[in-house]
């Protein structure tokens, strides 16, 4: 761990780096700058902070950003921390939603790679829905078939509504976590009928 605590500035530059470099997850980024790199914490620190930032509402990274500048320097550098974690990464999407949506207005063969990129993206969506099924399915073998199958339902329920249908996010999550509380339900049940 660094002797000294960081500057306003170090802090803005590490969670920079973080942000910027937290493509499909911050975990390994924010260890590699505030473990490795910069020495802010120890392995248990960070591994403690990070616990308590997932049980936490909200992003994960931006979690650990608030609680980590805040050990370090209060809300100043709690707001120091959440902008070099947020905007440089929210500006450079922005500004490549800009170019996509010049570029597919004036070429049709970037229309063609945008569409072949939401292909890959769904086969990618697809592939982890099967691979999770197949999990839950061997997962646990003594629990009885129609629960087993009712989870898998459940997997290929988002796949059709999300990948078919279109249907919006949120109330594709809302539809599937009524299911699998239902289904988890009517299961815990029929465990409490059968030890009756």
């Amino acid at each position: 761990m660094s002797a000294r605590p960081p500057t306003l500035a170090e802090i803005l530059l590490g969670f920079v780096q973080i942000g910027l470099s937290s493509v499909g997850g911050a975990a390994s980024p924010l260890r590699y700058v505030m473990v490795v790199r910069r020495r802010w914490l120890s392995e248990t620190d960070f591994s403690e902070i990070f616990g308590v930032a997932q049980a936490l509402p909200g992003a994960t990274g931006a979690n650990v950003a608030a609680m980590v500048a805040d050990r370090f320097g209060g809300l100043p550098a709690t707001l120091v921390a959440l902008a070099g974690f947020c905007l440089p990464s929210m500006f450079l999407a922005i500004g490549l939603l800009a170019l996509a949506t010049r570029l597919s207005a004036s070429s049709s063969r970037f229309v063609a790679a945008e569409t072949a990129v939401t292909s890959a993206v769904a086969g990618l969506f697809i592939g982890n829905g099967i691979r999770m099924a197949l999990v839950l399915w061997k997962a646990n073998t003594a629990e009885q078939r129609r629960w087993r199958a009712a989870r898998v339902g459940i997997i290929a329920l988002a796949i059709v509504l999300i990948a078919v249908f279109h249907m919006w996010i949120p109330a594709v999550v809302l539809i599937l976590a009524s299911a699998s509380l239902v289904s988890e339900w009517q299961a815990r049940k029929g465990e409490r009928k059968q030890t009756a």
